[in-house]
């Protein structure tokens, strides 16, 4: 659980600088954003919800929401957050910063092509709505991860804190997953 908590902290926090939508992309009113997060570790799915109003005059309040249910050894950590360097699922370290160059170009990725990076190589599958989001959803594949397979769900008008989605396969199971499920805007 803390694992998660580290996280999702960390997601939010890197959320900016993965290009998926700045503080100044966000319109006056209030944007909302709900995630499910789901891991082998975990025992029920969790969700991390966010809001971001944006204020006259330039200035914004943000809200973070984490809902956790689990066993006193899952949620017994909840109140140390924070520090992850990587997103983490179910303890395996997933170090996604060589996506971070095709997260700042995704409205020119097109579908069907494959952009080699220097951790691996990125396939551009198709655009698809998550949540109302129009995406493009491709799959990481980590040069030094055999059988590892990421999918990358990249919001490409509406602004989003964090990647719509993101899913990690070892092999034949699904590892973590993170997936947007609501989203509304002013």
């Amino acid at each position: 659980m803390a694992r998660w908590i580290a996280c999702a902290l960390v997601v939010v926090w890197v959320g900016v600088s993965w290009g998926q939508g700045a503080l100044e992309d966000f319109p006056i009113g209030v944007t909302a954003m709900t995630w499910r997060v789901t891991s082998g570790g975990l025992s029920s799915p969790q969700e991390l919800s966010l809001r971001v109003e944006g204020k006259p005059g330039g200035l914004y309040r943000i809200e973070l929401g984490v809902t956790a249910e689990g066993t006193p050894a899952e949620l017994g950590t909840l109140g140390f957050l924070g520090s992850a360097l990587f997103v983490q699922a179910s303890g395996v370290q997933v170090d996604l910063s060589s996506l971070l160059v095709l997260s700042r170009r995704r409205e020119t990725l097109r579908v069907g092509e494959s952009y080699v990076l220097p951790g691996g190589a990125f396939l551009a599958r198709e655009r698809a709505p998550i949540a109302g989001v129009e995406c493009l959803v491709g799959e990481f594949r980590p040069a030094d991860r055999v059988g590892t397979v990421i999918e990358i769900g990249f919001a490409l008008r509406d602004p989003v804190y964090f990647l719509p989605l993101m899913r990690v396969h070892e092999g034949d199971r699904v590892t973590f997953e993170m997936v947007l499920t609501a989203y509304s805007r002013p």
